[in-house]
């Protein structure tokens, strides 16, 4: 239990960094690449321990795999999320400027 709770610290940590260094973070909520990360570690560190990977002789797999996956899910979905936002934004800006 404790490994799982490191596992969700470490993700929401890497999730508002990865919000905190992304160009577009003021087109969303400061808590959707959190989210992103802490639902990507929590699936991994279930996989893990389902699987039985994060047995005795193995223990630092269950909560190094899913800290890996908590830096890599936001990420990668920043950069859609972004780029998706900004070009809505806009598109809507001009749509209200043109009234």
């Amino acid at each position: 239990m404790l490994s799982l709770i490191l596992v969700t610290l470490t993700a929401a940590a890497a999730g508002l960094a990865v919000w905190a260094a992304d160009r577009h973070r003021d087109r969303y909520g400061v808590l959707l690449l959190p989210g992103i990360a802490v639902c990507a570690a929590i699936l991994a560190w279930i996989a893990f321990q389902m699987a039985g990977a994060a047995s005795f002789e193995s223990a630092w797999i269950g909560w190094a795999v899913p800290a890996a996956v908590a830096v890599l899910a936001p990420l990668i979905a920043a950069v859609p999320i972004g780029r998706k936002r900004a070009a809505a934004d806009t598109a809507e800006q001009d749509r209200i400027l043109r009234l």
